[in-house]
């Protein structure tokens, strides 16, 4: 038997079963669509440097042997 997938646009106050279903052990899993409100960006919790100019030295420079 395939299951039954189906979506409603507006739910019911109740659901009704299929006749070939009653009296059977089934999963029933109700999923929200949609109703999520967008996730905004919050602001970082740590501090930005501002600055001019990041200098970063060559590989060499930071790997030499002193």
């Amino acid at each position: 038997m395939q299951p039954i997938r189906q979506i409603l646009e507006e739910a019911p106050d109740a659901i009704p079963i299929p006749e070939e279903l009653k009296y059977r052990r089934i999963e029933l899993i109700i999923w929200p669509l949609g109703d999520k409100p967008k996730e905004t960006k919050a602001a970082p919790n740590f501090k930005v440097a501002q600055v001019e100019r990041i200098d970063i030295p060559s590989r060499e420079e930071r790997n030499v042997r002193r």
